[in-house]
């Protein structure tokens, strides 16, 4: 394939319109032609980058940011917490924490005998 047949056939190969024939044509093409490789690059650009053209209505963008939702979270999380589990997980992890810090102290503060005057007690015959 020539690069005067190809030139026209970038736009339809980036959409992927295509028929595969001709997109077989295209990618054969283009490894071997640095023009044509740069031009396709610089038409993907200007296609991605564009401030120009028509923009998609609200509704449009509406329905992609929800699609997009639903994609990225799954559908177990979506759901909101109910007026009670949010104070009720909150009280359950600080109880927790105080149970916690209570343990530690109790420990902290008894008089037993430490671990280092273990290793030092004298043997008595």
């Amino acid at each position: 394939m020539s690069c005067h047949t190809v030139a026209p056939e970038l736009v339809a190969y980036h959409f992927g319109t295509l028929d595969p024939e001709a997109r077989q044509a295209v990618e054969d093409h283009l490894p071997e032609c640095t023009k044509c490789l740069r031009e396709f690059i610089a038409l993907k650009r200007e296609l991605e980058t564009s401030e120009e053209g028509p923009l998609p209505s609200p509704q449009a963008r509406d329905r992609l940011r929800l699609a997009v939702a639903r994609e990225v979270r799954p559908q177990a999380v979506t759901r909101a917490w109910s007026r009670w589990e949010r104070p009720l997980a909150l009280g359950g992890a600080l109880a927790a924490l105080a149970a916690a810090l209570l343990v530690t102290y109790g420990a902290s503060v008894r008089e037993e005998v430490p671990p280092r005057a273990l290793s030092r007690v004298e043997k008595v015959p």
